[in-house]
């Protein structure tokens, strides 16, 4: 993967420049009284500047990727697989994240949390409640990414991935994403939500490309361009008055898709 070092540290990179920038909006962009953007914010102007020239760099960086670099007829694990336990822990630590955030909203949907985070909404219970379904699909994805090593003793039996499990996690984030945006409408100042549902889009779009290698419809430029994206608006999103669990959720689809990020460009062939 050395040839591609470039992508995720673009996304590491980006993404922390955005947080940063969108922290500064939030102390400094918002009247405290009203809540509605100050004009003319310095760092409101800079976030979408960032966000613009992240996009374009990211996708100047795709075309560097091998066109027909996707097998049709290979599996899933052919395309996200590697001998390295850290890159496998860093997707599953994702999954793990966002299903803690699972269990954290089901909690607060029914009133059980009285930290001040608790919304007794039935609502927020079903979408708890979808996205421990979330991780749920998602691990038995992470589990077909091992591979052994020459140094193990023999070769690890490599479980068959069912490819509608994989179909869960972009469904499930359609459904947030319109709910989101529901909820968030309301609000007079586009500023103060658009980026929540910027992360929800490239979220969603990053897992539907991801289930399309199941299907033999992969395609890496696509996928790794919306990951890019997706990593740097969830980490943005981190610094907004959200929700714990919506944070961690945030945070979860961060760590999943940098890891089968990570994952994709170690199973690319190397330029020359």
């Amino acid at each position: 993967m050395k040839t591609y070092k470039l992508y995720p540290a673009a996304a590491l990179v980006g993404g922390a420049a955005a947080a940063a920038v969108r922290l500064a909006q939030n102390r400094t962009g918002f009247e405290a009284a009203t809540g509605l953007p100050v004009s003319g914010n310095l760092w409101a102007r800079l976030l979408v500047a960032i966000l613009v020239l992240l996009g374009a760099g990211s996708f100047l960086l795709t075309r560097r990727i091998p066109y027909k670099a996707d097998d049709p007829s290979a599996a899933f694990s052919e395309f996200f697989s590697s001998t390295s336990a850290a890159l496998v822990s860093i997707t599953l630590a994702g999954a793990a994240l966002i299903g803690v955030a699972g269990v954290w909203e089901t909690a607060a949907g029914m009133g059980f949390l009285s930290d001040g985070t608790a919304v007794p909404d039935r609502l927020h219970t079903i979408l708890g409640l979808m996205t421990l379904l979330t991780a749920a699909a998602l691990f038995p994805a992470v589990a077909g990414c091992r591979r052994s090593g020459a140094h193990e003793a023999a070769p690890a039996v490599r479980r068959p991935i069912q490819d509608v499990f994989l179909l869960v996690p972009a469904v499930f984030c359609v459904i947030r994403l319109v709910v989101t945006y529901r909820e968030d409408s309301i609000d007079p100042s586009l500023s103060a939500y658009y980026v929540e549902l910027l992360a929800l889009v490239f979220l969603t779009l990053s897992l539907y490309r991801l289930s399309s290698f199941a299907f033999g419809a992969g395609d890496s430029r696509r996928f790794i361009f919306y990951a890019m994206g997706a990593v740097v608006l969830c980490a943005a999103v981190l610094t907004d008055p959200l929700p714990v669990y919506t944070k961690l959720y945030f945070a979860g689809g961060a760590l999943l898709l940098l890891g089968f990020l990570l994952l994709r460009l170690d199973r690319l062939p190397q330029k020359r």
